[in-house]
């Protein structure tokens, strides 16, 4: 019998509560890498510290562009690399060295291009008492490349990919297959400026791609159209209608638990300047799954989130959000989230970085048919939990060259939700996959910058 935690899909509360990053626990890390290149905090409404003085010198100049290389290395502490609920289990201990090697490359002077691209290598070896703990995916790969094409013109257009290779490990030790996967958003679109730019229309498609190694049975297409407009009302205050339509496509559908849709979110918002010091986001919207069967989302989806800034050197940010997303578990989920961010910067050098989120889960009334699914038997039909993460990152940019950061990361997810699947590859052929986990993350990272 083999333990496992949340499945590797219900993980993604972390990454598409706020549109778009990476959320799994490697992911996360990955991002955190690029973070500590900028040592800068971001809130949510736009604001952002001052730049460490070293940032301005950096990079190779050269015909309009800055080209930023780099490597990095970082000892890294896992408690739970699984996953896994440590109510039902002991947790083996992991540690990770980490090499990643990487640049940036934009060009801040652009006349009739705008390109920026980012890429890094990832170079796992583990370490662990657990030795299916020390045989995980050992490379990883992330890239992103836009290019805006006559962005102060009336009429531009756009093109942009990211791809990320992701190094997810499986549910549990015993379990052989991990969920090591390939992500891909490419996307292009139209600008149009009337009117002095004051107002712009933007409209793309986007097609996007998860694809495992081993769990072919989770890989997924999608098509993504979105119209994005928004009006300069002032000049530090911005008006915005958003409307975004995807269409799902499952490689290996089964009612109840994968479930082909078209999810729509259309939202109205404001974003800008109550004063010199204090930013606010507000959106509010409606949402529907228009899942092919099952349960059904239709409802409100929106967000508010404040920031201050009391100097160039302190910022905090405090929001709420609410949406909904796929689950591998029950058509899909909600999740109401909070969050808090806070950053100081010392001496222009120092950045101390302390950032929290909470969402409450609800997903939607999983009850899968035994002549369609057999043998998949939860524990309960309406399952709810709390989803939780926090970091606290300390970063010195030393010299020009040298940047040195530590930090610790928590993430969890509190349920009593379980279930029983069939699984060839475990003693007995039954699996049991637990909804709960913490995990806590101790690094430190060493990055050369030129």
């Amino acid at each position: 019998m083999g333990t496992g935690a949340g499945f590797i899909g219900d993980q993604e509360v972390f990454k598409d509560t706020r549109a778009k990053g990476l959320t799994t626990w490697l992911a996360t890390a990955c991002a955190m890498l690029i973070l500590g290149v900028s040592a800068t905090a971001h809130g949510e409404v736009g604001l952002s510290l001052t730049p460490v003085k070293d940032e301005a010198y950096r990079g190779v100049r050269g015909g309009g562009f800055v080209f930023v290389p780099y490597v990095t290395l970082e000892g890294r502490y896992v408690s739970n690399i699984f996953r896994q609920d440590s109510r039902e289990v002991d947790l083996p201990w992991t540690a990770i060295l980490r090499v990643s090697p990487g640049f940036k490359l934009n060009n801040p002077t652009y006349s009739w291009v705008k390109l920026a691209w980012d890429a890094q290598a990832i170079i796992n070896q583990y370490w662990s008492e657990d030795d299916a703990a020390s045989r995980q995916g050992r490379f990883g790969v992330e890239t992103s490349l836009r290019a805006d094409f006559f962005p102060r013109s009336v009429f531009g257009f756009f093109v942009s990919d990211k791809y990320v290779r992701e190094m997810v490990p499986p549910n549990y030790p015993t379990q052989s297959r991990r969920f090591d996967r390939n992500v891909n958003h490419a996307e292009a679109g139209i600008q149009i400026r009337p009117g002095g730019n004051a107002l712009e229309i933007a409209l793309s498609y986007a097609f996007n791609f998860y694809l495992h190694d081993s769990t072919k049975e989770f890989d997924r297409f999608y098509h993504e159209a979105r119209l994005l407009m928004t009006w300069d009302l002032l000049p530090k205050t911005t008006l915005f209608l958003d409307g975004n339509w995807r269409y799902t496509d499952w490689q290996s559908v089964a009612p109840g638990l994968r479930v082909n849709s078209m999810p729509l979110r259309v939202a109205v918002g404001l974003k800008g300047f109550v004063t010199k010091k204090i930013g606010l986001m507000v959106k509010a919207g409606y949402g529907q799954g228009f899942y092919d069967n099952g349960p059904e989302y239709q409802n409100f989806i929106g967000e508010a989130s404040i920031g201050f800034k009391p100097t160039p050197f302190t910022l905090i940010d405090v929001g709420y959000s609410r949406d909904f997303h796929d689950s591998y578990y029950s058509n899909y989920y909600v999740g109401d989230s909070a969050h808090l961010i806070f950053g100081q910067q010392l001496a222009r050098r120092v950045n101390i970085n302390l950032e929290g989120k909470y969402t409450y889960l609800q997903h939607a009334a999983f009850t899968p048919d035994p002549t369609v699914n057999p043998g998949i038997t939860p524990n309960q039909t309406d399952r709810r939990g709390h989803g939780l993460s926090a970091s606290a990152t300390l970063t010195w940019s030393a010299i020009r060259y040298v940047t040195l950061a530590v930090g610790y990361t928590f993430s969890g997810v509190i349920t009593d939700f379980k279930i029983d699947y069939p699984d060839t590859s475990l003693p007995g052929g039954v699996g049991t996959d637990y909804g709960g986990y913490l995990a806590h993350q101790v690094f430190l990272r060493l990055s050369l910058i030129y």
